[in-house]
């Protein structure tokens, strides 16, 4: 997953949105509260979440 690879190398929030949305999009867009933060959290929890073993939830038994 992109964003667990991201984490890994040490990006912050606003730099996986960069590299996902481009620089002048998170310039214009980036807020404490908005919704562009919103998505990359989200984002980071699931990869975190698929990561630590929750991918087997998706694996047919």
């Amino acid at each position: 997953m992109a964003v667990l690879r991201m984490l890994k190398e040490g990006r912050t929030q606003r730099g996986i949105a960069a590299a996902i949305w481009g620089a002048a999009d998170v310039a214009r867009h980036w807020a404490a509260d908005g919704w562009m933060r919103s998505q990359v959290r989200r984002w980071i929890a699931k990869a975190r979440a698929l990561d630590g073993g929750g991918w087997r939830d998706h694996v047919p038994r």
